[in-house]
């Protein structure tokens, strides 16, 4: 394999010509930033010759008002707050592109050489919008004004308003490098020619918009052609300048709609719908898969037994419980277990992840510390809604979050990194805003999914397991109590199915049919009847452990009292709605079906 030479920072580095280049550090994590915070904006700080000498310096993360936070404070309450960094670059054209790394409260502009680069916020936002700065975003920034020799990244970072409780700065910068002249890949670069290493993949589908991603082997500047199915005329959307990770965000769609689109240079033209009216009754096919991560034939043929199953029927929905990329999360685990694997339906269908534990282990081995994240990889992958545009309250996280299909309100929680740390509080703040505003009117379901299920006895026990007990005692309270039809989640390699429940909190022994079963049928209409769900507030839930897409093992524990079928076969999991009735149905590996129930309104 042939190798390219880059000298960055008077340091060299070697790497693969045909494997994708990790970003180089300009600016490393724990870096020494010098800042002001006397609340008044020197002249040219944003500039390289200005002499910050009289300014204070301290380790990101710096801020006030936030345990995590690096020591001395910085004054608290001021409004602005001007931060700077100064570092080298030996050759700034081998620079392609920067990427910035970075969590913050509130907002910020940033500047590179006195250039602005970028601002968190639209246009000139005044006041700036609130913002918790609990988890590092990306962001995509041009090369262009990076010099030879010294540089500074300059910093405004702004309080929403004079008096706030907190201020929060900690950030990274990172180059891609480009490729200089050297075989087959100096080839492409110097005729435009490139490989399409990844995608193009769907993310973040709202009513009016969609983001595209694809991953080039070169620097491109990337340009999506989409148009209406059935109409000629063309549109386009193109980026500001070449880079290797792309990203379009599509916006000023038509609801409901279906289009096509291409990536400019393909010749192959993909599909995509917008989602549906919000609150508006729409058929709905999910499509579920959990702990699918190996990548392998066992992955492989549970995804082509449920193609042949819905055939021509195109999936609306998809939804991953984790666990999507053995065994360590990392991008090259994630190229083989999902991108290499679900295609045509990754061009196609918009996928709603949630995060598992092997999300994180990445953190242990990945020689390329982008942040200190534990999910970092996976959120530089997927574009996941914050901001309610796809429906619900906003939830600030692209770890936990919600949309809406039609009348289908979905909850994807973090049952990893969100209950562990002192946000998981606000986590759960923000699921108890996000279900009050559920009601009749305008969802006839609600489905909630998550990694960590809160009831099993298969290669996991969730009497013992805290991660379990954490998401059955505090968070399915909440949910049930809501009117939560549906749960799915994984971890646990085997598939169990319960009955129509509600109100059992505790360890398995204190499970009574008398309180907690609502339903003990199968739920088969040929069988002992299909469920009868009732009003919204109080109504019982179905349990689905659903993790065997890729892996599965024997059950290390007695059956469930409430568990209705148990299984440790491949599979994955089909939910279709059609007004004020769900037919849920179990598909194996070779298509058989292995479980399958209704529940009716």
């Amino acid at each position: 394999m042939n190798k390219i030479l880059i000298t960055l920072i008077g340091l060299t580095f070697f790497v693969n010509a045909h494997e994708t280049l990790q970003p180089t550090s300009l600016i490393a994590p724990n870096s020494l930033w010098q800042y002001d915070d006397d609340g008044q904006e020197d002249t040219d700080w944003k500039n390289i010759a200005f002499d910050a000498s009289a300014w204070s310096a301290i380790k990101v993360p710096l801020g006030y008002g936030e345990d995590f936070l690096n020591t001395p404070h910085v004054k608290a309450k001021q409004l602005n707050y001007y931060i700077r960094h100064e570092f080298e670059v030996k050759e700034s054209k081998e620079v392609e592109s920067l990427t910035l790394r970075a969590r913050y409260d509130d907002a910020f502009i940033a500047y590179l050489n006195g250039k602005e680069l970028m601002r968190s916020f639209k246009g000139d936002a005044n006041p700036v919008p609130s913002h918790e700065g609990m988890e590092f975003e990306t962001f995509r920034l041009s090369s262009e004004h990076l010099y030879n020799g010294r540089n500074v990244l300059a910093v405004k970072l702004i309080n929403t308003v004079a008096g706030s409780s907190d201020i929060v700065w900690d950030a990274h910068l990172f180059a891609a490098p480009a490729l200089p002249a050297g075989g087959e890949t100096f080839a492409e670069a110097q005729t435009g020619v490139y490989k399409m290493l990844r995608g193009p993949y769907l993310q973040n589908a709202c009513e009016d918009a969609i983001t595209i991603r694809w991953r080039t082997s070169i620097a491109a500047k990337g340009r999506v052609e989409y148009r209406l199915e059935g109409d000629d005329k063309i549109l386009f959307k193109e980026e500001p300048f070449p880079i290797t990770e792309h990203s379009l965000r599509l916006t000023g769609l038509t609801t409901a709609t279906t289009y096509k689109y291409r990536i400019a240079g393909e010749k192959v033209e993909f599909t995509f719908r917008t989602l549906p009216q919000a609150h508006v009754a729409a058929p709905t096919r999910v499509w579920i898969i959990g702990d699918s991560g190996t990548g392998n034939k066992n992955a492989r043929d549970v995804y082509h037994a449920y193609r042949d199953f819905t055939k021509e029927r195109p999936t609306d929905v998809w939804l991953m419980l984790g666990d999507n990329a053995y065994g360590f999360g990392t991008d090259k685990e994630y190229q083989n277990a999902v991108f290499n694997m679900y295609m045509p339906l990754l061009h196609n269908t918009c996928v709603w992840p949630a995060v598992g534990n092997h999300e994180t282990y990445w953190a242990y081995r990945d020689d390329n510390p982008l942040t200190h994240n534990l999910a970092d990889p996976y959120l530089a992958i997927f574009d996941l809604p914050t901001k309610g545009e796809a429906g619900g309250v906003p939830s600030g996280s692209e770890l936990y979050y919600s949309f809406d299909y039609g009348r289908t309100h979905f909850i994807c929680l973090d049952s990893q990194i969100n209950i562990y740390e002192k946000n998981g509080d606000q986590m759960y703040q923000w699921l108890k805003a996000d279900l009050e505003q559920v009601n009749d009117e305008k969802y006839d379901w609600v489905i909630a999914y998550w990694h960590h299920v809160p009831y099993t006895h298969g290669t996991h026990n969730s009497d013992i397991e805290w991660q379990h007990i954490q998401m059955r005692e505090k968070y399915v309270p909440l949910l049930e109590k809501h009117g939560v039809d549906l749960n799915f989640g994984g971890h646990s390699h085997v598939y169990e199915r319960s009955i129509l429940m509600q109100g059992h909190y505790g360890l398995s022994d204190t499970y009574d049919p008398a309180q907690h079963a609502l339903d003990t049928g199968d739920g088969r209409p040929a069988g002992d009847g299909g469920y009868k769900q009732s009003e919204h507030q109080g109504r019982g839930t179905i349990y689905t452990v659903a993790g065997t897409s890729g892996s599965r093992g024997r059950f290390m524990a007695e059956h469930l009292p409430f568990m209705k079928v148990n299984l440790n076969e491949f599979a994955s999991v089909v939910v279709d709605i059609d007004g004020k009735r769900v037919d849920v149905t179990t598909i194996g590996a070779q298509g058989q079906v292995l479980d399958s129930y209704t529940l009716e309104k």
